[in-house]
């Protein structure tokens, strides 16, 4: 009598189991199914894009370095700063002979 249920909570347990690892893994598509369809979309967009003459030279521009006849690059560079900022150093107090040459003068 023990060994028929035990074969039938072990079987009930490892369907258990094997739901909840579909379960698991269905939820993983699902995300992956909506990441899927947002790139398609913007995939989509991109070739909307670039059936347009002007969409085609904008991404040439992009991607690489060109320009029409008689066009000039200009080259914007920035300064590096500093993110740091120098150490303040306290003020030191004036040593009696300091003191001393202040009040004679």
């Amino acid at each position: 009598m023990c060994i028929p249920v035990g074969f039938m909570s072990y079987a009930a347990y490892n369907a258990y189991e094997r739901e909840r690892e579909t379960s698991m893994l269905r939820q993983e598509l699902a995300k992956e199914l909506v990441a899927l369809e947002r790139r398609s979309g913007e995939l989509e967009k991109n070739i909307q894009n670039l059936e347009d003459p002007r969409g085609i030279e904008t991404e040439l521009r992009s991607r690489y370095d060109v320009g029409w006849e008689g066009e000039e690059v200009i080259i914007l560079v920035e300064e590096e700063s500093s993110t740091q900022t120098p150490p303040v150093l306290p003020e030191s107090r004036p040593n009696l002979w300091h003191r001393f040459i202040d009040v004679l003068f």
